[in-house]
């Protein structure tokens, strides 16, 4: 075989090679716009996402915060029911009066743990849990493992709403890296 003949056969395998990856990238992304996924949306009032998080029927997370006035901790605990709604299964707090709810719901327990009055099994679903963050409050949003300080930029004194969506894969990356 001479110079030649080699050259167009090497030619012709990293043709191949660029053929075999262009067809493995067209299949992913054809599989990236058609798969679905549920994603926590934080968004602002002016449409600004905040977080955007994948999240299943068993993800759980958590809101704490120092209350205004009675500056104890106040710590809301949610979890992602099989319909992809936010179920507000707990309260925590460690005072009485000042707005807080003391008296639990119809089918809720409460109960007293290192100081905190709590109210579980409260089960009640939301479509959209709004918050207003500002900075003397040290709030926190906790999704899963991953905890942002919400009252810090870019969160502190914008109104924003936790929502979940049902998004293509695509656009819950588009939404992540942006």
């Amino acid at each position: 075989m001479d110079v030649s003949a080699k050259n167009r056969h090497s030619l012709f395998n990293h043709r191949r090679a660029f053929l075999l990856f262009l067809m493995m990238m067209t299949v992913i992304g054809i599989y990236l716009l058609l798969s679905t996924v549920h994603v926590l949306y934080a968004k602002a009032d002016n449409g600004d996402v905040l977080i955007a998080e994948r999240v299943n029927a068993d993800t759980s997370f958590s809101s704490r915060y120092t209350h205004s006035v009675a500056k104890c901790p106040i710590i809301e605990k949610y979890e992602v029911s099989n319909n992809y709604e936010m179920v507000l299964m707990e309260s925590w707090n460690c005072s009485f009066g000042a707005g807080i709810e003391t008296e639990p719901p119809p089918g809720a327990t409460d109960r007293l743990e290192d100081g905190f009055y709590i109210i579980d099994e409260i089960d009640k679903p939301f479509q959209e849990v709004l918050f207003h963050p500002v900075s003397f409050t040290d709030q926190t949003i906790t999704i899963d493992d991953e905890t942002w300080n919400i009252s810090k930029e870019p969160f502190v004194g914008r109104t924003f709403a936790l929502t979940i969506k049902k998004e293509n894969w695509f656009s819950y990356l588009w939404a992540k890296l942006s």
